[in-house]
């Protein structure tokens, strides 16, 4: 202990040392001078809590922004694991199948219906021989919201149509096993398929027998797309015929009295490709209508121009060709260098599928000069390319 402290001894004698102090006043005495105490008589007021501090309403929004910004980090970040493992779980119950390096995308309808898969990169607007090795092209028409039908080539693979069909496959048995199985609206069409009608063919010719409360002949416009369908739908058969359930001639309400058969063209269908946009945004290839054209000269010249206001032009402004035919083959030489990297690829893809398409509906092959690639994507433009067997390529494939 310092100095300056006292021990305990030196405190003990200076308390016994110091005087005693005694109050020699009595009780009466100290009563009354309670009494005339004025501060014990004033009148009592309500007890008042301490004074707190209070925030302003300035700093207390700060605060709270400053306790946001704090927490939300946190929560999204736990948030966002959640998610990611649910979606993990989700791809692995299912997972987008991946066919040649091709990602490809589903839409589950029904027990019944098929799972639709489009190669989504690259774009492709047409079908070549090559893609039909170890598939079955299944051609049809699908109508859209506009009244009119596009040619929709599905690929089926050859050991599914081996568990599923008895004989060798041809159009009328593609379409009475698969038509009912397509989701239609999934791919950005109308509901259109199957006809209302049993179809079975004889030879080269196909046979429609419709049900009595059938709707295509309320319009000439409907009759026009039922038309347009049969087309695109029914390839390698020469003609169809349209009778009534009891195999008699059919009568139509716009045209009367069905005898004669119908003439189908096939894939020689003497017509110009164009772009036609769906409902859901994806750009298809589509003829005008089914419009023909007397020469492949003219049809690739007009094609140049839209139509009207529902096809367009896939031949870009400030692009123009010439069209030269040898034969088979059709020569498109460009005006000036084409230079397909300096292009949108669907934009690119677009010009040559639906030039190519154009020229293969007159049955003839294409060799293009004046493009600065010598090889883009699948082609090789040192040759005369494929002839396309079919517009706008779709997976089709149950599971």
């Amino acid at each position: 202990m310092s100095k300056d402290k006292w021990n305990e001894d030196d405190l003990e004698k200076r308390l016994r040392d110091m005087p005693i102090v005694e109050d020699q006043r009595s009780k009466d005495e100290v009563m009354q001078r309670l009494k005339n105490d004025s501060r014990l008589s004033e009148p009592n007021e309500p007890y008042k809590r301490p004074y707190k501090t209070k925030w302003s309403p300035l700093i207390a929004t700060v605060a709270a922004i400053l306790l946001l910004a704090i927490i939300l980090p946190t929560f999204f970040q736990q948030s966002n694991e959640v998610s990611m493992d649910k979606a993990t779980t989700e791809e692995s119950a299912d997972a987008v199948k991946v066919e040649n390096g091709e990602e490809l995308q589903s839409h589950e309808t029904n027990d019944t219906s098929m799972f639709t898969r489009q190669v989504s990169m690259p774009p492709s607007y047409a079908a070549y021989p090559t893609d039909v090795l170890d598939y079955t092209a299944f051609h049809i028409g699908l109508a859209t919201d506009q009244a009119t039908v596009v040619p929709v080539t599905f690929l089926i693979p050859n050991e599914r149509l081996s568990g599923d069909l008895e004989t060798s496959p041809d159009a009328v048995t593609l379409y009475n096993e698969y038509a009912n199985k397509i989701d239609e609206e999934a791919l950005g069409f109308t509901e259109y398929h199957p006809y209302k009608a049993i179809i079975s063919s004889i030879g080269k010719q196909v046979q429609l027998k419709f049900a009595a409360d059938h709707p295509y002949d309320t319009s000439s416009a409907t009759l026009e797309m039922l038309n347009l369908s049969l087309q695109d739908t029914f390839q390698g058969y020469d003609e169809i015929v349209l009778l009534q359930e009891d195999a008699s001639a059919n009568t139509f309400d716009q045209v009367g009295q069905v005898e004669k058969p119908i003439a189908l063209s096939g894939t020689v269908s003497h017509q110009a490709y164009y772009r036609y946009v769906k409902s859901d945004g994806e750009a298809v290839l589509s003829t005008n209508f089914g419009k023909t054209s007397n020469t492949v000269e003219q049809a690739l010249h007009d094609m140049k121009k839209s139509p009207n206001d529902i096809y367009s032009t896939v031949v870009p402004k400030g692009i123009d060709f010439t069209v030269k035919v040898e034969k088979d083959i059709v020569k498109v030489k460009f005006t000036e260098v084409l230079d397909l990297e300096k292009m949108q690829r669907q934009e690119a893809m677009q010009l040559i599928e639906g030039i190519l398409m154009t020229a293969a509906s007159f049955d003839k092959f294409v060799e293009f000069d004046q493009v600065a690639q010598a090889q883009w994507m699948e082609f090789d433009f040192t040759q005369p390319l494929e002839k396309p067997i079919g517009a706008n390529p779709k997976y089709l494939i149950n599971e």
